[in-house]
């Protein structure tokens, strides 16, 4: 049985032409929301949590703070190119974040399913390249290294 929020989601689905719910769930986690007054606009602000989740953990690579040990260490990892190209998402997905806070804003149902619809997409595209980037950071650590290796030398 549909929980309020699938059957309020099927509702606007069907009005806007949203993506599938359990897609769209399995991705955001939407079934959690606790309410589903002012549905789309919830989604977009659960988008907007992830996105920033992942915006920190590829922004620390771009712009590493020399006091992370973590970021210090997995950015070695990254070539320039590779480091280019995760700016690049960096931007796209700040783009994203930004225009949900916007189109929050406006109160508009349509003009937030339209970008819900476009953002999808955009999604699923995005997070190839951040499992990508994700994956070599894990296996960075992975690799065999002593301390003086990964440090430098403190003595």
């Amino acid at each position: 049985m549909a929980n309020a929020i699938e059957q309020e989601y099927n509702k606007l689905s069907k009005k806007y032409k949203l993506p599938k719910f359990n897609e769209l769930d399995s991705e955001f986690e939407v079934s959690n929301l606790e309410n589903e007054r002012f549905l789309i606009k919830s989604i977009l602000r659960k988008i907007v949590e992830k996105l920033e989740f992942y915006i920190e953990v590829i922004g620390n690579l771009v712009h590493p703070d020399a006091s992370s040990l973590t970021t210090m260490y997995e950015v070695r990892f990254f070539s320039e190119d590779e480091k280019n190209n995760m700016y690049g998402l960096f931007k796209k997905m700040m783009i994203f974040d930004r225009s949900i806070v916007g189109i929050v804003l406006s109160n508009d149902d349509k003009k937030q399913a339209e970008f819900l619809n476009k953002f999808f997409q955009k999604w699923l595209e995005m997070k190839k390249d951040l499992a990508s980037y994700i994956g070599k950071m894990k296996e960075s650590w992975e690799k065999e290294s002593t301390i003086e290796e990964d440090l430098g030398y403190f003595g």
